[in-house]
């Protein structure tokens, strides 16, 4: 559409890549709709994938870059009962940005009699932060059965004078027996060059370019991913097509990403060239005593000290009484106290260059997004920021724009990242550092009283540490106090057996802290031992592993995949029921050396049992044909677990 088009600014790319991840089903819309197929009305099941609860008969998407809209058609069949939350659709959008619209659907029984979808279409909002607005138009498709057809259409309306890069997300969740993608690339003199690349699909597969100019892609009996737990995120697992869009002449990456880094950085170095304010600031923070770290702490400190706008979930009406003034500039920031997560991590990065530190920002591919590709010259990828500082010879990366995250800690999601130093010199690509398991701990203290007849009363104190502590407290960030003690006391509840009851007592602060974030509570196990005749069977730990239940199966498609390597530590202590003794203790189990490590031991107190179990999660990533032996490994976790100490009454219980 001649000049006056342009490509989304890559502020607002960098800002919208973890919601424009979110698309969960597109949909291209035909002006009517397919034939229905007698013989699909009679399916019972997916011959090339028997036991599944539903499939993909035909979907149907086309992007007109043009036009700024994309279409998309989905017919489904459902198998199970299961597969009826297929009918309930969630299709997000941007508001502001674009929109869903046009949407029909309909539902198909199995005798070939048809319900259209007549019913009202819900908006609620998903994601609010940092001026982004997620909603989702979400509804239910009527008279959802088994062998029953589902089919809905909509088109998604961009804004007409910005060119969009998207991405086809080919593989879905459930089998495809039949695909089409299309995409209409924009035309005349000074339109840009379309571009792509193929991500997780097989090798070879090359669109076909059409009469009309577009470019298309059929495909056939696509496999739907694997739900297996501990699996690495959607983002990675399907196979997709991207697209980007090139102004003038083609760049190799190397120049692209350059050209990028030297934009982004003339832009920090603008918005932080404010010295007199930093110096001020400055001075109030640090001491010319101070030694390198404790001057990075207090500037961190000072920088998060800034009310963080990015972890607010205002309503409109909120937003336009308080009008809160744009920060162009750091000495705005630091003038109006509150910034976005970027400006305050722009802010931490002049203060600390003001304290005489080398630093530079560093944009990476979150890893609950993905990872960074080079080769994909689309600056969607890098939508997360955090700041290199050089200590010495050694690289800190820091991001006091995660609220939550106090120094030296990152978000999970950003160690072991890749993405762009922002330089004004070449492209250079970095890693941020890979966790530890000792970073993230978690302990567990339990005092239960025994009674005879295998009830066990007690305490429950739970304390999260490190990056495990900061992502608690992060993720129950917009609950209330009632919602959070519910979330936790929930959590807690399934580590333990099902009739186990657990009661919140006291929690530490919920806000952002360096401090072990705490739970206590009591804990009441109405049949945790068993008896045999005069004897009693008491587990050795009331706690149920979850990795053992996640790896049951005997075979895994995907590689297993932790969010962060983790320690736990729990430390049990039992009171026998009175006039009882411990006849027998369990031998002592363990797996003593490599990336995962387990050990637990048992040993008699007076009138008690302490029980010391502690399970080294140290790795983030293991191929999947490491699956047997991990499984192997959890099953010798939970056979330690399992465990049983035998108790007899005493010699005064037995007269």
């Amino acid at each position: 559409m001649g000049n006056s088009r342009r490509l989304i600014p890559l502020c607002w790319l960098m800002l919208m890549t973890g919601v424009c991840m979110m698309n969960a089903r597109r949909a291209g819309a035909a002006d009517e709709w397919l034939p229905i197929n007698s013989a699909d009305l009679a399916l019972k099941d997916n011959p090339a994938s028997p036991g599944s609860h539903a499939m993909i008969l035909y979907r149907e998407e086309h992007t007109d870059s043009e036009q700024s809209f994309l279409t998309e058609y989905l017919r489904i069949k459902i198998f199970t009962e299961e597969g009826k939350k297929y009918g309930d659709i969630e299709l997000p959008f941007i508001k502001g940005l674009f929109d869903v619209k046009d949407v029909r659907a309909r539902t198909i029984r199995q005798d070939g009699s048809i319900v259209n979808f007549d019913g009202k279409i819900f908006e609620k909002t998903v994601v609010k932060a940092g001026g982004i607005k997620v909603l989702e138009k979400t509804f239910s498709l009527p008279d959802v059965q088994p062998g029953s057809i589902i089919e809905y259409k909509y088109r998604k309306q961009y804004d007409a004078n910005v060119y969009w890069n998207i991405s086809w997300e080919v593989q879905q969740d459930l089998f495809m027996r039949e695909a089409k993608f299309s995409i209409k690339p924009p035309t005349g003199a000074n339109a840009p060059g379309l571009m792509w690349q193929t991500i997780g699909l097989e090798k070879g597969l090359k669109l076909q370019k059409e009469k009309d100019g577009s470019y298309a892609l059929d495909l056939q009996n696509v496999a739907g991913v694997q739900d297996e737990q501990y699996s690495l995120p959607d983002s990675m697992l399907h196979g997709r097509v991207s697209f980007f869009f090139v102004f003038g002449p083609a760049k190799t990456p190397q120049q692209f990403w350059k050209d990028i880094a030297k934009a982004w950085n003339d832009d920090i170095d603008k918005y932080v060239d404010k010295k007199n304010a930093l110096a001020q600031c400055l001075a109030q923070t640090v001491s010319a005593s101070d030694s390198p770290e404790a001057k990075l702490r207090k500037i961190y400190e000072r920088a998060q000290k800034i009310r963080n706008v990015s972890y607010e979930n205002k309503t409109e009406q909120e937003e336009k009484r308080e009008k809160l003034k744009d920060n162009n500039n750091v000495e705005d920031v630091l003038k109006h106290e509150y910034g976005t997560g970027r400006a305050i991590n722009w802010l931490f990065l002049g203060l600390v260059r003001a304290a005489g530190f080398p630093a530079n920002e560093v944009y990476v591919v979150p890893r609950n997004d993905g990872v960074f590709h080079a080769d994909l010259e689309d600056t969607r990828q890098l939508s997360a920021g955090v700041v290199q500082v050089k200590v010495g010879t050694q690289d800190v990366y820091l991001d006091p724009g995660s609220k939550y995250y106090p120094y030296g800690v990152l978000p999970w999601s950003e160690t072991s990242a890749s993405g762009l130093l922002v330089t004004k010199g070449d492209a250079d690509l970095v890693t941020t550092p890979a966790p530890k398991s000792e970073e993230s701990t978690s302990v567990r203290h339990v005092t239960l009283q025994l009674a005879r007849d295998g009830s066990a009363t007690g305490t429950l104190v739970v304390e999260f540490n490190g990056m495990w502590g900061s992502a608690v407290r992060n993720d129950e960030r917009d609950e209330d106090d009632t919602g959070r003690r519910k979330d936790m006391s929930d959590e807690i509840k399934s580590w333990l057996p099902a009739d186990a009851k657990f009661e919140i007592t006291k929690a530490s602060s919920w806000g952002p802290s360096s401090d072990p974030m705490q739970v206590e509570g009591t804990l009441t196990l109405p049949s945790y031992a068993t008896s045999a005749g005069t004897k009693i069977l008491v587990p050795v730990t009331p706690f149920i592993a979850a990795e053992p239940r996640a790896f049951q199966s005997a075979t895994r498609t995907n590689s297993i995949y932790f969010r962060y390597p983790y320690q736990e530590r729990d430390e049990i202590e039992f009171k026998l029921p009175a006039g009882y003794q411990v006849e027998s203790l369990p031998t002592p189990q363990q797996v003593p050396s490599g990336a995962i490590q387990y050990t637990i031991s048992i040993t008699k107190q007076p009138n008690g049992l302490s029980i010391q179990r502690a399970l080294d999660e140290k790795g983030l990533l293991y191929d999947a044909k490491y699956y047997g032996t991990i499984r192997q490994i959890f099953n010798m976790v939970k056979s330690g677990d399992d465990q049983q100490a035998i108790l007899e009454p005493g010699t005064t219980a037995k007269k």
